[in-house]
């Protein structure tokens, strides 16, 4: 499979910067023939010159040769600053379509996959990848020209020279295959180590308060250790390689000049009939050779540690997004009378352990209906499903007709309004906490739905008013304040159904009794399914479901199952002798 994101982030730059592409090859191009100037200057001043005893032009010689040097030296910094500047515009693009990626997957993919690992994709991995383009794949095609440039440099100098340096080119790469192999190993091992460290992070900062009042600190440090030991590990493998490569060729350069020298001498082994000032331009040059093809086996373990980034990023495009269509047939031109019905769903997060098991039952239009159980008896994913966060294994659920997973997002927040157990936290305005950035929402809309659920005179003495930011190092509001925004969001663009998760949990009997006035003045001519742990509070309800084991026990009126000695009738007891379901 091809990696769309990879690939559409490199067509993308190259519409952005093709200047900077193009001054990028001409200053490979220029610094490659000015690597091999320099030698040749080198020779005409020992053989026509030093040799001979004769020194006049060789200051202008000296000077060619400086400038020669200096041109390669600035054709080179282009060549680094251009492959940085391109490079980090391909890392832009693919961080860009990675969120972009991420924002189509399912809520599946979010609930099976660590926070940390997905920061990691989106940090380490996409550093990784940036690199391959910064220093990696380029840099490797201007080395590899550089040394075919210095070979036949070497070539016109002294063919037979130029045989025995070539037949060294397959020893080096074999070395370098070698070190390839290895250093990818290494490398992958250090990306899972280093996701596994991005998790442990988020997962103790998500608890830190837990851990606080029960003095864990000490447990939570000696787990981490074994996420560090992991990543020291693996990056005492890479460091190795890491270690080794570069000495190994240093002494691989002093035997193949050392060699050199032996047979390329005039009274040498080999007696090549090549002059002095011809030996030290083709030291030169085969020292120059081996820089580049020092920097390509380098660039090798650059490239390496950059393919475990492109895998988990394949990986990641590789996901299968939320498969969702606008079910332009059946749009409703008005939201009202909307019954609900559930026919034979079946459901399962994993394909071990199925949740909802065969359920079925209808709600009719302005009718409560109360879904009660213990925990774990698949009320909120009924609840989910109905949403259309998430599309049933088995069975049909039908909303006034539509699918709601396939229903249009625009058309969903005016059908249904869904309140959380608790309501996410963001760094926003009270203004966009309830519109959610919708630009159609008007002002009046906000400040009628904030007054519905009792908010409005708490956000107009916020420092701002509706444009005060709330959020984590912000203006914070109380959990039940929380609560009733909750509320105001789902109410905002007045939907004849509201889905309520268990709204009133964690909250004090004050906070709870002002949540229930909000609920009772919104609940009016409206289709409402709610959940609850307990039976006691529900008597309003026209219909209450009572769940175990994700299926359904029982099912009727308050009145008619309090008469029977059934599920509903045991809760009720139980919670009259003070216990909680």
């Amino acid at each position: 499979m091809k990696n769309r994101i990879i690939e559409n982030s490199l067509k993308t730059t190259v519409k952005e910067k093709p200047f900077s592409i193009i001054l990028l090859f001409i200053a490979i191009i220029l610094g490659i023939f000015m690597q091999l100037v320099p030698p040749q200057i080198l020779k005409n001043i020992i053989d026509n010159n030093i040799s001979k005893g004769i020194y006049q032009g060789i200051w202008k010689l000296s000077y060619y040769y400086l400038i020669a040097v200096l041109i390669s030296g600035f054709a080179d910094f282009i060549r680094e600053f251009m492959m940085a500047d391109i490079g980090q515009d391909i890392l832009l693009n693919i961080r860009y379509n990675m969120g972009k990626k991420l924002s189509y997957l399912p809520i599946s993919y979010f609930s099976n996959n660590p926070i940390g690992q997905v920061i990691s994709r989106f940090t380490s991995d996409v550093d990784a990848v940036g690199s391959l383009f910064t220093s990696g794949i380029i840099g490797m095609i201007a080395d590899s020209l550089k040394a075919v440039g210095i070979i036949v440099s070497i070539y016109l100098l002294s063919p037979v020279l130029s045989l025995y340096v070539f037949l060294l080119i397959p020893i080096l790469y074999f070395i370098a295959k070698f070190f390839k192999n290895s250093t990818l190993k290494a490398q992958i091992e250090t990306r899972k180590a280093v996701g596994n460290i991005n998790g442990f992070i988020q997962e103790l900062f998500n608890g830190i308060r837990t851990v606080k009042i029960f003095g864990m600190e000490k447990h939570f440090i000696s787990d981490f250790q074994q996420p560090l030991n992991e990543n020291i590990n693996a990056v005492h493998k890479t460091s190795i390689f890491d270690s080794v490569f570069p000495c190994l060729m240093q002494i691989i350069r002093a035997l193949i000049i050392s060699i050199t020298v032996i047979i390329a001498a005039p009274k040498g082994l080999g007696a090549l009939g090549i002059s002095i000032g011809a030996i030290a331009a083709v030291i030169d040059l085969i020292s120059r050779i081996l820089a580049p093809i020092e920097s390509i086996a380098m660039e090798f373990q650059t490239i390496q540690e950059a393919v475990a980034g492109v895998k988990r990023i394949q990986s990641f495009a590789s996901e299968d997004e939320e498969k969702r269509y606008s079910d332009d047939a059946a749009i409703i031109k008005k939201y009202e009378n909307l019954s609900i019905s559930v026919n034979n769903v079946a459901f399962s997060y994993s394909k071990d352990d199925e949740i909802i098991k065969n359920i079925s039952f209808a709600v009719e239009p302005g009718q409560k209906t109360v879904l009660v159980g213990r925990t774990g008896a698949g009320k909120s994913t009924i609840l989910n499903l109905i949403a259309g966060l998430y599309k049933p294994d088995e069975g049909s659920i039908e909303i006034g007709g539509m699918d709601p997973f396939k229903m249009n997002p625009n058309i969903r927040r005016r059908i249904m309004g869904i309140v959380p157990q608790s309501f996410p936290v963001y760094d926003v305005s009270v203004r966009d906490a309830v519109t959610l950035y919708d630009e159609t929402i008007s002002e009046e809309q906000v400040e009628e739905a904030a007054r519905i659920v009792g908010l409005h005179d708490d956000i107009i003495k916020l420092p701002n008013g509706y444009n005060t930011i709330i959020g984590e190092g912000e203006t914070g509001l109380s959990n039940g304040q929380y609560q009733l925004l909750s509320l105001a969001c789902a109410l905002v663009l007045n939907p004849p159904i509201l889905l309520l998760d268990e709204v009133t949990s964690g909250l004090d009997g004050v906070t709870e009794e002002r949540v229930f006035k909000a609920l009772k003045n919104i609940s009016k001519g409206r289709t409402i399914i709610t959940i609850s742990h307990r039976v006691s509070g529900i008597i309003d309800a026209d219909k209450v479901i009572i769940l175990d084991s994700g299926k359904i026990v029982e099912e009727g009126t308050p009145i008619d199952l309090a008469g029977k000695n059934g599920w509903y009738a045991k809760y009720s007891q139980i919670e009259q002798l003070g216990w909680k379901i």
